[in-house]
């Protein structure tokens, strides 16, 4: 495994189990099972280690075989493409939260943002108008309510491994006639599916549906209703959940911003929230990491995570760079890092790279070149391991 030319400075890699244990130091395990499930441990708020991720969606418009009660092909098109347009503006702004007042809450970049995306076959574009006089109508209310029904899902869904399908429904043109129905503007989440609906009945400005669109999907990623505080974050305040300010005692001014509440603003993610987030997005077995363009696929040479401070990556990580660890540092990984193709970590002179019961490989079906040792005449790299630390998907290396 001596890359190098004498035995005082080269370089040495550890590209399997065998090697880790040929060349690295067993130490005691100090990780916790909880570690790689605290969402505190996803915030994203550092660009390198969290690139803006890309939810593939399209939209589809359910409507009756007349063509009565839902936007046309052109004009449905242009409304999804300014609202969509404006929920990601919302996501990118992330306001700081009004509650509790005072607060010193951070508002990071979600680092998450929605792109249509189509079947690539001629003529998709990602938008899809269907006429079926059984399944158009939404309704939320009374002995028919269909709000968590997903046949309509179910039938007309494309791409749903891979894609996050919206689906914009009138309310039931004959539930409204009773004039006990309101067509209020309104949504569910489904698993990979979305239905919203009151968008055509009141033909309001797109961006006043765009935190609709935001606050379902964060549903779909593993968000809950946050005045409750049973959302798992404690930096999401219990309030009265006031859709505005009214000059009583119940709401005063500030009410809540936040997205997952029901409020006139639904501006504001909490650093938790976002760790949920990008929690589901980390998780191997949770069906929504599938409609998330994976980047992590490609190896992004424009850049190197530097780890420049002794540094613990207590989460999940799908990264998209090499990373090198400077003299002197040390690197702790405890939980789960895909590496890119063909990536390496390198490990300074004087460095150290701790396995703390972390695993790396590459999650793409694709192989990287392992862990990387490099010796001076003065210092060398080393790797602590514990027992359950795993490396996989790694090149064979010459001998």
């Amino acid at each position: 495994m001596l890359l190098g030319c004498n035995k005082q400075t080269g370089s040495y890699i550890i590209t399997n189990q065998k090697t880790l244990t040929s060349l690295g130091t067993q130490v005691n395990s100090t990780a916790e099972d909880k570690d790689c499930l605290d969402p505190l441990n996803y915030i994203p708020s550092d660009p390198e280690l969290y690139p803006i991720r890309t939810i593939r969606i399209n939209v589809h418009f359910m409507d009756n075989e007349k063509k009565q009660h839902n936007f046309g092909p052109e004009d449905g098109r242009k409304y999804m493409w300014s609202l969509i347009k404006d929920a990601n503006d919302k996501l990118t702004r992330n306001f700081k939260m009004n509650l509790p007042v005072g607060n010193n809450t951070p508002n990071y970049h979600p680092r998450y943002q929605y792109k249509i995306t189509s079947t690539g076959e001629k003529g998709d574009d990602g938008y899809y108008h269907h006429y079926d006089d059984k399944l158009y109508g939404f309704l939320n209310k009374g002995r028919d309510k269909n709000n968590y029904d997903k046949t309509v899902i179910e039938k007309y869904q494309i791409g749903e491994d891979s894609i996050l399908n919206i689906f914009v429904m009138p309310h039931h043109p004959d539930s409204l006639k009773t004039g006990r129905y309101k067509s209020t503007s309104t949504g569910i989440a489904l698993g990979t599916g979305l239905k919203i609906a009151g968008l055509a009945e009141n033909r309001k400005q797109p961006w006043m549906f765009s935190t609709l669109l935001n606050h379902e999907v964060g549903h779909i990623f593993g968000l809950r209703h946050s005045w409750t505080r049973h959302d798992g974050c404690d930096d999401t305040p219990n309030h009265p959940n006031c859709w505005h300010p009214d000059g009583t005692a119940k709401c005063p001014d500030p009410v809540s911003n936040n997205m997952m509440d029901y409020n006139n603003s639904q501006m504001a993610i909490t650093p938790c929230q976002l760790g949920i987030v990008h929690r589901s997005i980390a998780n191997e077995n949770n069906s929504v990491r599938h409609v998330v363009s994976p980047i992590w696929c490609k190896l992004d040479n424009s850049n190197t995570i530097n780890v420049l401070e002794n540094t613990t990556w207590a989460g999940s990580l799908d990264l998209s760079h090499n990373v090198v660890v400077k003299s002197g540092k040390t690197l702790t990984i405890k939980c789960r890092v895909s590496m890119p193709p063909n990536s390496h970590i390198i490990i300074e002179p004087g460095a150290t790279l701790h396995l703390d019961g972390g695993r790396l490989h590459n999650d793409c079906g694709k192989k990287w070149y392992g862990i990387k040792l490099l010796t001076n005449k003065k210092q060398q790299a080393q790797v602590m391991y514990s027992q359950d630390a795993i490396i996989e998907n790694v090149h064979a290396q010459k001998s």
